[in-house]
This record gives C-alpha cells, structure tokens and sequence, in this order.
C-alpha cells in the first residue's frame, strides 16, 4: 500500500508573539500521523491565507517553499534509507541535522527547545518542569550527564523513588516518568539507541478523580459579584468554563469570530481545540451568554478577543483561589475545576456523551467515559444515604 505525505503550512491565532505576530508551524502528515514542527517564520494573523498556505509577503513564502522542499527530500532520504517513513521519524530528522544528542539531559534540553513553539504554553510548561526536575536528579547523582547507552531500568526505577522522596503526587510521578520515557523514543527514532530501555516499565497507579464543583457551589459563585476588577474577570471566565467547558487556554484565545449563530437564531461557539485541535461546537448557555455580552464590542466590525489579556495567567489563579474562599467553597477553584464540572453536570442533565464529548473537543469518548464514572459513582453514594435513611425509620 502507498505512503500517504502531506505538508501543510498553518498559524495559531490564538498565540502571539509581543510585536503581535505569530509562529508559521508546519504540520507533517505520514499515513495518518502527523507531527507540528515550527518553521521559524512570523507572519501578522490578518495576512495569513488559510486557502493558500502563504502569507502576503513575497520573501515569506518563497522561504516557506524551500522548507516545504527541504522537509519532502528529508522524506524521500529517509524512505530511500528505511523504505518506510513515520512522521515522528522525519520530525527528528530534520529537528537533528548535524547534531543528533547521546547523552540524556543534552536530549532533553534538544526535546524542549523543538517543542516551545508547536506546543501549548501549558504542555511547554509542564516538559519545562520535567527537564529540570529531570537535571536535579541527574545531578543528584554527582554526574553532569548520562550516555544514552548507559540507561537501564535501574535508571528509570532510581528516578521514580527520588520523586517519591521529593514527595511528589502519583500522577505527578508518572509525568515525569513520561517525559524520561519519551526521549528514549526520540532517541530510537534517531538511531541514537537501538531499543527503549523502559518500554516494559510499569507506572504509578492513579485514581482517575477529576474534582468539580456542586450546583450549590455554582450557585454560590453566581451569587458573589465582586468589586475587584482582577477577581471579578476570573470569577465570570470560571463561570463561563463552567457554563461552556472551555478549556483555560482556548478561553483566554476565544475570539469574536468564533461566536457564530445558526438559522434559528441559537448561538454556539465553534472553535478547534488547542490541545487536541479536534473542533467544539458549544451552545451557548444563557448565564455564558450574559458573561458574553460584558465583553462583546457592539460597534467593533474587526475579530478581536473577548476575555481582555490584561493580567498574567498567575494572578488570575491566584484571585480565583481567593474568589472560591469568599464564596465558601471547600474544593479549590482551578480551570481544570471548572470544565470538569461542566462535563459532570451536563452528564447529570442528560446530555448523551457523545455530545458532550464533542462539545469539550475531546479526540476520543473515552477522555469523556470519567464523567460517566463519576456520576454513576454519586448515584451509588446518594442511594446508600437514601437506604440508611430508609433503615433508621
């Protein structure tokens, strides 16, 4: 059966750059596979042609077509020298011309580097996390670097204890263990490393628990406007998440151009899903749409953001564990609170999962299967209340 190869030139609105451009990333598709890799250009979003690939600078695209031409005889080498290409193969490839790393920290400071523009600023953060707890452990050790060829599941078991002894969480551990991991991988793919030292390792059981808020809970937040500019933006985003299961990151990107209506009239938000990029298409709520309408420019034709960027992502988690405290809510307030409650009480109103599984951009139902465990879970408890009740009598 034939390979299937394609290469498409795309922007991220929703990430700019201070000067107020963004990244041209390419993604790279080989039989269903594809990988994002950054092709060091810039472009203003309003000059960018999703139809045509290009931007509207001469000099831009003609940079953009001798990658497009470097990236298809980084393909063709490789298939000469393999006869089969993954896209995670040629991803390495031409991320590792003329310097492929053998040793574990240089790897993964390589692995970070090639990530800070094709990831999210939430998974960049957390790799960023991994590759220097990664450093403190090696270091630990009295050693400045390890060999690739040395690493054995020795290694692997010594790093999971000292996460242990950091007192690190379970899941913590295991993304840790995940970031160890998968730069045997890219080393493989390298040919760095002939196999995966870890591949039949085995990682910390974790409870899938995802922590949501109570319809009492939200009442309580519908109820407590309050006078500070910077927690009364995080309380109403919060609610919003609540009311539209917008994840943290594709709320702060929402746009003008995003809010479309259908020949009914109803509203709905489509928007691709920065994480998975599978696209939402979320009805709006009437308390989302009262939060929508504060922030909507009725005279403005142009697309602009409808949350103002006007405070760091700290602050505003920081005024939003304060709003959960005033408001007397005993499970800490965090985005990924919000959008888990939304999944949890649409589930409870009857939503079918399938609709909710689209609704929150998840790329497989079973991302959406935990909330279905939850609720059945709440049921379970609320039917032994019920019965103890019932035996007292």
């Amino acid at each position: 059966m034939r390979s299937t190869f394609r290469i498409l030139f795309y922007i991220n609105k929703s990430k700019t750059k201070a000067d107020g451009t963004t990244a041209i990333l390419c993604r790279i598709t080989i039989d269903g596979e594809s990988v994002v890799i950054t092709t060091g250009e810039s472009t203003a979003p309003h000059d960018w042609s999703v139809k045509r690939g290009g931007t509207k600078e001469k000099k831009t695209n003609q940079r953009l077509q001798t990658f497009r031409e470097n990236v298809e005889q980084g393909y063709n080498t490789l298939l000469y020298k393999y006869g089969a290409v993954s896209a995670e193969l040629l991803k390495n490839y031409l991320q590792g011309v003329g310097k492929t790393p053998t040793t574990l920290l240089a790897l993964s400071a390589e692995e970070l580097k090639a990530q800070r523009e094709c990831s999210s600023a939430g998974t960049y953060r957390n790799n960023r996390y991994a590759d220097r707890m990664l450093n403190f452990f090696v270091r630990s050790r009295s050693e400045r670097d390890v060999p690739l060829s040395a690493l054995t599941i020795e290694f692997f078991e010594d790093y999971r204890l000292y996460l242990k002894m950091e007192g690190y969480a379970p899941a913590t551990i295991n993304s840790h263990l995940c970031w160890l991991s998968r730069l045997m991988y890219r080393a493989v793919s390298q040919g760095t490393i002939r196999f995966n030292p870890f591949e039949e390792v085995k990682y910390e059981v974790v409870e899938r628990k995802p922590r949501f808020l109570s319809k009492g809970d939200v009442s309580k937040l519908l109820a407590f406007p309050l006078q500070d500019e910077g927690a009364e933006l995080s309380r109403r985003m919060f609610l919003f998440s609540v009311f539209t299961g917008l994840a943290f990151v594709d709320l702060q990107g929402l746009r003008a151009s995003q809010i479309e209506t259908n020949s009914e009239g109803k509203r709905y938000i489509r928007k691709a899903r920065q994480k998975t990029e599978v696209e939402s298409l979320i009805p709006l709520h009437p308390i989302a749409e009262q939060i929508l309408a504060l922030y909507t420019k009725a005279k403005s034709k142009g697309d602009y953001k409808i949350f103002p960027d006007t405070m760091s992502d700290w602050k505003l988690l920081r005024h939003l564990k304060a709003v959960g405290l005033a408001c007397g809510i005993r499970t800490p307030l965090t985005w990924h609170c919000a959008r888990h409650t939304f999944g949890t009480l649409t589930l409870e109103a009857g939503v079918p999962i399938e609709s909710i599984a689209k609704m929150m951009g998840h790329s497989s139902i079973a991302s959406t299967q935990i909330y279905a465990q939850v609720t059945d879970q709440k049921i379970a408890r609320d039917m032994d209340k019920l019965i103890k009740r019932k035996t007292r009598l």
